[in-house]
């Protein structure tokens, strides 16, 4: 990617001013406008970045919301990763916690210390060979186990064969990515392709949106630069459930309402899926002011809530408001990073809307 090519073509005009940091914030700065045309004088020698501006730049949870409103519809979350790959390179990035995680995670393949040894243990079934891997993800396997235990439920309820990697699942890589930190991600690549060729995978299913991302997205592109075919299907679980789903009516009585998480809606352009799901299940659903393309992000991805806590939880502190002024107690997600964000941002303000995930919905009310 061409990161001048692309800032020049920047009209200056503001709209992305959006930028959930941008608003919070208030400094040009951590605009994406004013991070673009900081890029441009430093690709043309006219400045040179210090910590402070890379700090700036790294103020971004890459949710997408700039360049789903450019009128020049320039690639923006492409721009980010590469910029920041591109700090990297110089040596002024990674930042120190995200360093922290890329030595955890060169360590215990996942960012959360886990044990790889007990990445398995929340299966409480017998695990069998088949073609068809549920990929659980780092959140689930080691902070929602109950995400993965629901959704393991939900395809056996299916009747789809499948099986999971255990021990010999790795980190997808997902937050080394929109960190710049591409090596750590080959290496987590090898790890699990590897493991995939020998288990002779065809489909891989994940419940998490950034594993989705990655795998179906990211995966393919290194495959190709190191001279591999991956001719793996990667499927969200909402897309399951909204094709093959038939569901009893919920008992729930009280409104809910819908948050799309970023990687989801606007990285995979998946919005109806998760809504045909809601409408199955009978649930009196209600939008928030901001939704679909235009919707709110938590605030927790991109490196954001691991390095920059308090914009992190500003911003998700304003997306429970926003839910809970649509008037719902109940605030459904399709990813376990955005649940587990929401619901701490909800703590904050008393509990007063529950955060599930939605497969934890449909598992209950799925007919077998």
């Amino acid at each position: 990617m061409n990161l001048r090519e692309i800032a020049t073509k920047c009209s200056k005009c503001g709209y992305c001013t959006t930028c959930p940091t941008y608003k919070i914030e208030g400094w040009e700065t951590v605009s994406p406008r004013g991070k673009i045309q900081l890029t441009l004088k430093y690709l043309d020698g006219d400045i040179e970045i210090d910590q402070r501006v890379v700090k700036d730049i790294f103020k971004c949870s890459v949710c997408g919301l700039c360049q789903e409103v450019c009128p020049v519809e320039l690639p923006l979350i492409d721009f980010w990763e590469e910029l920041r790959r591109e700090l990297v390179r110089k040596g002024m990035a990674p930042l120190s916690v995200h360093r922290k995680l890329r030595e955890i995670t060169f360590r215990n393949y996942n960012p959360y210390s886990g044990d790889q040894e007990k990445r398995g243990e929340w299966a409480d079934f017998e695990i069998k060979p088949a073609k068809t891997l549920y990929f659980a993800g780092c959140t689930a396997s080691f902070r929602l186990q109950n995400l993965a235990k629901s959704t393991a439920s939900v395809l056996n309820k299916l009747g789809i064969d499948f099986t999971i990697a255990g021990k010999n699942e790795y980190c997808c890589g997902s937050p080394f990515l929109r960190t710049g930190q591409k090596d750590v991600v080959e290496k987590l690549f090898e790890k699990n392709f590897r493991y995939w060729q020998k288990a002779g995978i065809e489909r891989i299913i994940t419940s998490c949106p950034g594993c989705y991302r990655t795998l179906s997205l990211d995966y393919p592109k290194i495959a190709e630069e190191k001279g591999y075919e991956f001719n793996i299907e990667v499927v969200h679980t909402v897309s399951i459930l909204d094709k093959m789903g038939v569901f009893e009516k919920s008992d729930i009585t009280a409104k809910a309402t819908y948050h799309d998480p970023c990687h989801l809606g606007r990285h995979m352009g998946m919005y109806e899926e998760p809504r045909n799901v809601i409408r199955k299940l009978g649930i009196d659903f209600v939008e928030m002011e901001r939704n679909r393309e235009r919707a709110l992000c938590c605030g927790a991805g991109g490196g954001l809530r691991s390095q920059f806590p308090e914009i992190s939880f500003e911003i998700g502190r304003q997306r429970v408001l926003e839910a809970m002024e649509t008037g719902a107690e109940y605030l459904i997600t399709c990813c376990p990073f955005c649940e587990y964000h929401l619901s701490k941002s909800a703590e904050k303000l008393g509990n007063k809307i529950k955060v599930v995930d939605l497969v934890e919905i449909a598992e209950k009310l799925i007919s077998p």
